[in-house]
């Protein structure tokens, strides 16, 4: 299976068979969020591998009794570390020892994130950056999944302190999805989506692609 097939085939999973995901399969799907991009080199993510029963039933309540959550053998929590950022200066070293970035970045950018370091604005920007970043890995998740056969769901709708209590999840640790992995139990069919004429712009927002204004 190309990525182009897994991207066509993925489906959000709402009924899973109670089938064990073999551990191997596991770690493939969590390698390939080792794998994902990050800005700065970052990589942020963290996640918790959930397979007890009673936790994945903690889980689903504090989801809303969202069924699917429960219903999964395999629920995977994926949390955007914040503190991440507090080591930008040797993920900076290591893009410029592996030549991806010029010596005079360190000059810039490291002094530039400690003047500001305790700013509301840069506080709030990083945990954009660090969830965004953690987005892109959990997608690297979703498709390896669809290629092992595997069906999954984001989810985004619960209760972020009860999740955090039931995993003991630290202070700067922000849980950024719950995705729930096993095998399919459904079929569903694609889910309508936009033309690309309606999402893509030409050189200009707005503008279309034979718009000779």
């Amino acid at each position: 299976m190309d990525v182009r097939e897994a991207i066509h085939k993925r489906r959000s999973i709402r009924k899973f068979k109670p089938d064990p995901v073999p551990d191997e399969y596991i770690m493939q799907i969590l390698e390939s969020a080792r794998l994902a991009p990050s800005g700065s080199n970052t990589q942020p993510w963290r996640f918790i591998l959930v397979k007890d029963t009673e936790t994945r039933k903690k889980l689903q309540a504090a989801s809303y009794n969202q069924r699917h959550v429960g219903q999964a053998p395999v629920i995977i929590a994926c949390c955007a570390d914040i503190k991440a950022f507090g080591e930008f200066p040797e993920r900076i070293d290591e893009l410029i020892a592996a030549g991806a970035l010029p010596a005079k970045t360190r000059e810039i950018f490291v002094p530039s994130l400690k003047r500001s370091e305790t700013s509301a604005d840069i506080a709030w920007h990083l945990l954009i950056a660090a969830t965004g970043n953690t987005d892109i890995a959990i997608e690297h998740m979703v498709l390896q999944a669809v290629e092992l056969g595997l069906g999954t769901c984001w989810v985004r709708w619960f209760n972020d302190n009860k999740v955090k209590e039931i995993l003991e999840i630290p202070k700067g640790i922000e849980i950024v999805a719950i995705l729930p992995v096993g095998y399919p139990d459904e079929e569903p069919s694609q889910r309508p989506r936009f033309d690309l004429e309606k999402i893509v712009s030409y050189e200009k927002y707005g503008k279309k692609k034979d718009d000779k204004s």
